[in-house]
């Protein structure tokens, strides 16, 4: 939809419906109206039009009022968790489709790498930790570490801070969750053409009608070319479809159905060499691409299955549930740049690869109760989850021929450090050798529960129990099979936080919660340095983690908030390899993370938009079994970061804005930050449009405006390599509503 023009919307009736609502759920039982209805917040925002975020203030688009989370029932200013939240409109002015692209350029989150044995996608960590296994969409988990976009997306929302209590096992750091576009009132559509540089094509389409008064279908579609900017030969395609279709015959009734589809079609990209003697990336010219033409690829596909039932059966009793079927695939072969030759100038372009596909069922019901016990006001949100899945890679050879048929011996290419020809040819063909399969199955209890004592005071309890078990069979290493194996917990998680609001518009809070990491809960990997079901961890207990926060949310001008926090996670117990191979011995670490955020969201003016956040944090290995590691650093994490969007509107038909983003240096490494490092970087991104008419409106957004040569990551092998970020891009997007 066109936001050249941000005209202004009367959030009067929205206010009112959300005091109502707020009302209504306050209220004891008895003083309610006898009808149930839906607590479905789209039905809330009723006067607005569907494609209008129903999250989302319709006068300040940047800022979000409410989560998508059923969990979370209070607005996000007076819910005690630091959550930030893209919406859809934010990401359009990112210029950002893809999750990398969304994530690269968030305060607080650091992208991470990949290999064979771990995979290679959209992995990113969280205030120091791991969440390549924490992405959720619609609050389901989404397992698989494979690619995401953002063309049916209407938020991003970022839990920080362990959130096992809302999502389960892992969360360490935080969760992520994509929430979907639905169908919404009124027939209408939007087309959105872009071309730019490097052979940039792109189209998308959003529909939605409203069939009849009861049911309403929406159609979004992506098709996408794409180079990758200061980067030879690397490209990027893809295309997705999401159909959803809900239908409420009555108001406290309501029935839907999503499909998703998203292929892509890739060449990877792992970027330089590292000058170990230098101690920083190899100085060789940006472009340089070293990998394989003809045996080097990549492509993803998920389909997702989602069904949903929502029924107010009581006036203050509502029952959820949703059954979803997933499946994807991420299969890659891609060169990393290892073992440079300063004095020959040569590289070896070394095969990294992985066939896997995903499969997994996931069903989540909850009743949302509202009552009153002594004056206090509840809302009770309980339920269970029950999901099983599969991660099946097809494990093929490491290395092939460079004559076919591969009858000599096999070897990876060698190439040029400075003038890498990337036509050699080469075989891509590669036997399976082993399809290593792990299962897991999770049954969980859950009851999260909102009380309001007074205007002033409200708080937060939430526990959930899970029972998690994993079996991993046909397991295969460099030295042959491997036994199966298997691990079975049960773990208890729990969530407290408290509330004071000295005025109505701000709230101060404080808030204690947990999560867990069960043995072989990264479904990625066997390896015990990738945190995979290695046959030593099977039987230990899950690592415990432990956060304690204290922030204040304050809303300011009526559509701006400003948030900050200060935070502690303390991790207990996790399992290390202590030295490599045969003689590899079992040790644990014990962790920390502390840190501040600052955040910010909404409209300070009329006409000024801002959105972004600072995160400064310190991370320390704070005990180990090995001495030597004590107060080191993680790796492969920057400690401080910010990013900030202005936006600005200059006339009712123009707006200009930009954004400007820091990270620190990261550290090589496995298991401490080692001396490796990428260094911190700026980059800044500039962005405007323009009215035409009604309906049509031209933008444009130019990434990484300076051409800054910076690196996204630094893989932690004994010959590392360096993750090049793109470079400068410009994208020119024509708007076309209907």
């Amino acid at each position: 939809m066109s936001s050249a023009i941000r005209k202004p919307k009367s959030l009067r009736m929205q206010a009112a419906v959300y005091s109502a609502a707020a009302l209504t759920a306050a209220l004891p039982a008895t003083a309610r109206e006898p009808e149930a209805e839906l607590r479905n917040d789209t039905v809330v925002v009723t006067g607005q039009d569907a494609d209008t975020n129903p999250y989302a203030d319709p006068e300040a688009p940047y800022r979000a009022i409410k989560s998508a989370s059923g969990l979370l029932t209070e607005d996000l200013l007076d819910t005690p968790k630091t959550i930030s939240v893209l919406t859809d409109e934010t990401l359009k002015d990112l210029g950002a489709n893809s999750f990398r692209e969304v994530f690269r350029q968030q305060p607080g989150i650091t992208l991470g790498t990949g290999e064979g044995g771990n995979a290679f996608g959209d992995r990113i960590f969280i205030r120091g930790y791991d969440a390549r296994n924490d992405v959720y969409v619609d609050g389901v988990r989404d397992p698989g570490v494979g690619s995401r976009e953002t063309f049916a997306v209407q938020q991003i929302e970022i839990l920080k801070g362990p959130s096992s209590t809302f999502g389960g096992r892992g969360t360490t750091g935080g969760a992520v969750s994509l929430v979907s576009k639905r169908p919404g009132e009124g027939d209408w559509g939007d087309a959105e053409f872009t071309l730019g540089s490097d052979d940039t094509r792109r189209a998308t389409i959003d529909l939605n009608e409203q069939v009849t008064d009861t049911f309403a279908v929406r159609f979004n579609g992506m098709l996408h070319e794409s180079g990758v900017a200061g980067r030879d030969h690397v490209f990027n395609d893809r295309w997705g479809a999401a159909f959803a279709a809900e239908w409420q015959p009555a108001d406290n009734f309501e029935l839907g159905f999503d499909y998703y589809h998203l292929s892509t079609d890739f060449l990877p990209d792992w970027g330089h060499p590292y000058d170990t003697a230098k101690n920083e990336p190899f100085n060789v010219r940006r472009d340089n691409f070293y990998g394989v033409l003809s045996r080097d690829e990549g492509e993803t596909f998920a389909d997702i299955y989602t069904g949903r039932l929502s029924w107010a059966f009581a006036e203050n009793v509502q029952f959820d549930t949703v059954l979803r079927y997933g499946q994807s695939k991420n299969k890659y072969t891609a060169s990393a740049p290892e073992r440079p030759d300063a004095v020959a100038r040569t590289v070896s372009a070394n095969a990294k690869r992985r066939d896997a596909i995903t499969d997994y069922w996931t069903n989540q019901s909850y009743f949302t109760i509202d009552f009153a016990t002594g004056g206090v006001a509840h809302t009770l949100v309980t339920g269970i989850e029950l999901s099983k899945e599969e991660i099946l890679n097809r494990q093929r050879a490491f290395t092939e021929c460079a004559t076919l048929p591969c009858t000599g011996t096999a070897a990876n290419p060698v190439l040029d450090l400075d003038n890498p020809d990337n036509g050699i040819p080469f075989g891509n063909e590669t036997a399976v050798t082993s399809r290593p399969l792990i299962t897991t199955e999770t049954a969980a209890l859950y009851a999260v529960d909102t009380m309001e004592f007074s205007p002033q005071w409200k708080a937060f309890v939430g526990v959930r129990l899970d029972d998690y078990s994993a079996e991993a069979t046909n397991i295969s290493g460099r030295s042959g099979p491997q036994p199966d194996r298997s691990a079975d917990s049960q773990f208890l998680n729990w969530h407290g936080g408290l509330v004071y609001k000295p005025v109505e518009n701000a709230s101060i809070y404080g808030s204690v919660s947990s999560a867990k990491n069960p043995p072989c809960e990264q479904l990625d990997a066997f390896a015990l340095d990738y945190g995979g079901c290695d046959v030593r961890i099977t039987a230990l207990d899950p690592v415990d983690n432990l956060s304690y926060e204290i922030g204040a949310k304050y809303n300011l001008f009526g559509h701006f908030d400003l948030t900050g926090a200060l935070f502690l996670i303390e991790r207990e117990g996790v399992p290390i390899s202590q030295g490599r191979g045969a003689s590899a011995t079992l040790g644990t670490q014990d962790q920390e993370v502390s840190g501040f955020e600052i955040g910010m969201a909404g409209n300070i003016t009329d006409a000024w938009s801002v959105f972004g956040g600072v995160t400064v944090f310190e991370t320390e290995i704070t005990d180990s079994t090995d001495p030597s590691q004590i107060g080191e650093g993680f790796p492969n994490v920057s400690e401080e970061s910010l990013s900030i969007t202005s936006r600005y509107q200059i006339t009712d038909r123009i707006h200009i804005g930009g954004t400007a983003g820091y990270n620190s240096e990261k550290y090589g490494g496995t298991l401490t930050a080692g001396t490796t490092q990428v260094p911190d970087y700026w980059r800044f991104d500039v962005f405007g449009g323009v009215q035409l008419t009604d309906t049509l409106s031209l933008s444009f957004n130019v990434l990484n405006a300076t051409d800054e040569l910076y690196y996204d990551a630094l893989y932690r092998s004994g010959t590392p390599f360096s993750y090049v970020a793109p470079g400068r891009s410009a994208l020119v997007t024509l708007d076309v509503d209907f």
